[in-house]
């Protein structure tokens, strides 16, 4: 789901909803912080209902869960949450590439390019991650599909919160530029499943390295994984 920045003429419940989910994207509120509604209440000076309200879309979200007497708690990051986004990207991000290298025009091939050029800047993760968003939700874009555009924004927010909860900001420069740029190129060649193939190789290493660094700071436990893996096995 796209962020839209609130204005005056925005329903205060709605206003609510969109400061909370950016504070919880971005880890502002740690996953299983509880939340109370009268205190929200008393932060944005209105009653408990648009606060509800709020808290009613973020569950429909899955980024709160709903507690007895009007507590709220902040949506933990699990397994299940890892492997379904993971997945999803795994299943959309390829096939985007691989539809881009049909539908791409010229102008589309620019304006990827010019994304990845700005990789050559020191960025913090937090800047990097919304290079990536915009780089990947472009080519969606060029597939001419606008389910797949709608799907890789609300993915890219939910792996945002992922990135923000592993990852150290620290600066870094030129992170991704090479295997971006050989995505491009396989586009612009027309290349569908080179596109597809570097798109999926990518993937996969950001599922490897988030995992692990889920891992190594004891948010996840192999035995998590096992019992998460041997469930999907199990599954039809």
């Amino acid at each position: 789901m796209a962020v839209v920045a609130a204005t005056t003429h925005t329903p205060v419940s709605e206003r609510i909803y969109l400061a909370l989910r950016r504070e919880i994207m971005r880890c502002e509120i740690a996953p299983g912080t509880t939340l109370d509604a009268a205190a929200i209440a008393d932060r944005y000076e209105v009653s408990k209902t648009p606060v509800r309200d709020a808290m009613q879309k973020l569950a429909a979200d899955g980024l709160v869960a709903i507690l007895p007497r009007s507590g709220y708690r902040v949506a933990a990051i699990t397994f299940q949450a890892v492997h379904e986004i993971l997945d999803l990207r795994a299943a959309i991000g390829p096939h985007a590439a691989r539809q881009a290298a049909r539908y791409a025009t010229a102008a589309e091939i620019a304006e990827l390019r010019g994304i990845v050029a700005e990789y050559a800047a020191p960025l913090d993760v937090g800047a990097m991650q919304q290079v990536a968003r915009r780089f990947h939700v472009a080519i969606a874009r060029c597939a001419r599909n606008k389910r797949v555009v709608a799907l890789s924004e609300s993915l890219f927010d939910e792996l945002e919160r992922l990135l923000r909860f592993a990852i150290d900001f620290t600066v870094k420069a030129g992170e991704h530029s090479d295997e971006h740029t050989a995505l491009v190129d396989a586009i612009e060649a027309g290349d569908g499943e080179r596109a597809a193939a570097i798109e999926t190789a990518h993937i996969r290493h950001a599922r490897e390295f988030l995992i692990e660094r889920l891992m190594t700071l004891g948010y996840l436990s192999e035995s998590e994984i096992r019992i998460g893996g041997a469930a999907r096995s199990t599954g039809p």
